[in-house]
């Protein structure tokens, strides 16, 4: 089960869709993920907005998960990495990284990170505004562009699905238009923006164990 998921093909690379909300690149032994939004937690406790305490602990849990299962060479965070000031979930995701120093982490800046920068000195972390590569690019916002495919994150894609006695269900998604291909946000407590369907773009479904196309 740990190893389902969704595979298709992007301008001749397979694409593996995961339901841990990542994708996995397996030509570069590469995991994508976005917006998780660590230290949220504790940044509504402190607006007095009752959260569960130790929510974090299943994202950094899922973490671990997909390094040990897919043993990547790096990973790429679309932003939004950490969700405001620097608190003590930061200590959590620095020692995550300490654990597994063959991996190479990327975090594409997003409008949430905002830490000093000497928080982000860590030796197997880099930063940058995007990456650029021959085929694709990679951000955090949507880019307004045609030229390569963009992934990305920012929205946090959702659907709402309806049965036939009213009932409805909302869940996450991957999307892509033919020139954006969107991520779901990782993070436990992030929220959807959900979607209207359009017949020109693909919708894929993150369900408990599995994605599935719409």
């Amino acid at each position: 089960m740990k190893y389902n998921y969704a595979k298709i093909e992007l301008l001749g690379e397979d694409i593996y869709l995961l339901p841990q909300k990542a994708l996995y690149r397996p030509h570069f032994k590469q995991l994508v993920i976005s917006d998780l939004h660590l230290g949220k937690t504790t940044y509504f406790r402190k607006q007095g907005i009752a959260m569960p305490v130790e929510s974090h602990v299943k994202d950094i849990d899922k973490l671990h998960f997909l390094f040990d299962t897919w043993k990547p060479l790096s990973v790429l965070i679309l932003g939004d990495l950490f969700h405001s000031d620097y608190n003590k979930e930061w200590l959590w995701f620095r020692s995550l990284l300490l654990h597994y120093p063959q991996i190479q982490f990327i975090l594409i800046e997003g409008n949430h990170d905002i830490l000093n920068e000497e928080n982000y000195k860590i030796a197997n972390l880099l930063k940058a505004e995007y990456l650029v590569e021959d085929t694709f690019i990679f951000s955090h916002h949507p880019l307004d562009q045609k030229n390569k495919i963009n992934f990305c994150g920012h929205v946090h894609p959702g659907i709402k699905l309806f049965g036939k006695a009213r009932q409805s269900i909302k869940l996450p998604c991957f999307y892509f238009n033919g020139t954006q291909f969107i991520l779901p946000a990782f993070g436990e407590l992030t929220g959807l923006y959900l979607l209207d369907r359009k017949e020109d773009s693909d919708y894929y479904l993150v369900l408990a164990d599995k994605v599935v196309k719409l």
